[in-house]
């Protein structure tokens, strides 16, 4: 039986916070670029959980203008969360890349200009990183001993188009499932889900150009679905 993950239904509000800096420097990807090297400090803090890159949608983004609807996703996102034991799925620390040229909408060349300096300009800043540093109000949904899920308000530091600025995710979902051959059909491990729905403003991050609000919306909804496990993917 394969298993489904569903994002939350509430709408998330991102708040951002001018002059924020990364708490820590940015994690290198490992050698074989399957997932980032763990700082020695934070992976002794618990169990650490590797993004399933390359399987299903992780971020879904959609921008509403007057003229224009654009929707797109990406499955690239590399990264880990670690979990504290006994912490009731309180996450101490996570990091998590989406590559730019990763994004797509349907139409190569919508695609290759989102790239180009004048939008996200992936060859100056090639990766949009998110860093946890804080997770507060958890509330544990159901508990089995298969499974534990809570709600949670992700704290953290997102850096897009070289900025870097807080956002507080509110009512994020986090599931801890124990391995099993349910689980296993996904991939082996004990496994984590992560969901989010939250929005930021391009002009927040540095984003400027004639067409947004007209055909392309200043804030852009992102939905946001991490998979993860114990069990870090190997490159095939």
């Amino acid at each position: 039986m394969k298993l489904k993950f569903i994002l939350a239904a509430a709408t998330m509000v991102a708040s951002t916070a001018i002059g924020a800096q990364p708490i820590v420097p940015v994690a290198p990807r490992t050698a074989d670029g399957q997932t980032l090297v763990i700082p020695a400090k934070q992976r002794s803090m618990g169990t650490a959980y590797y993004a399933l890159t390359n399987k299903d949608r992780q971020v879904y983004f959609e921008s509403d203008a007057p003229l224009e609807k654009i929707k797109g996703q990406s499955n690239k996102v590399v990264g880990y969360a670690v979990v504290s034991p006994g912490s009731s799925g309180m996450i101490v620390a996570g990091e998590w890349h989406l590559p730019v040229e990763s994004m797509k909408t349907g139409i190569k060349l919508r695609d290759h200009h989102l790239t180009t300096k004048d939008w996200l300009d992936a060859e100056s800043f090639p990766e949009i990183v998110f860093q946890i540093r804080n997770v507060t109000d958890v509330k544990e949904v159901k508990k089995t001993a298969a499974f534990a899920s809570y709600t949670a308000t992700l704290v953290g530091d997102m850096t897009l188009h070289g900025e870097t600025h807080s956002i507080s995710i509110p009512k994020s979902t986090i599931t801890l499932m124990n391995e099993s051959d349910a689980t296993r059909k996904v991939a082996p491990g004990n496994l984590m889900a992560i969901r989010s729905k939250f929005s930021v403003k391009l002009s927040d991050y540095g984003v400027s150009h004639p067409v947004i609000g007209k055909k392309v919306a200043d804030e852009v909804a992102l939905d946001v679905s991490l998979y993860m496990s114990t069990v870090p993917l190997k490159k095939p």
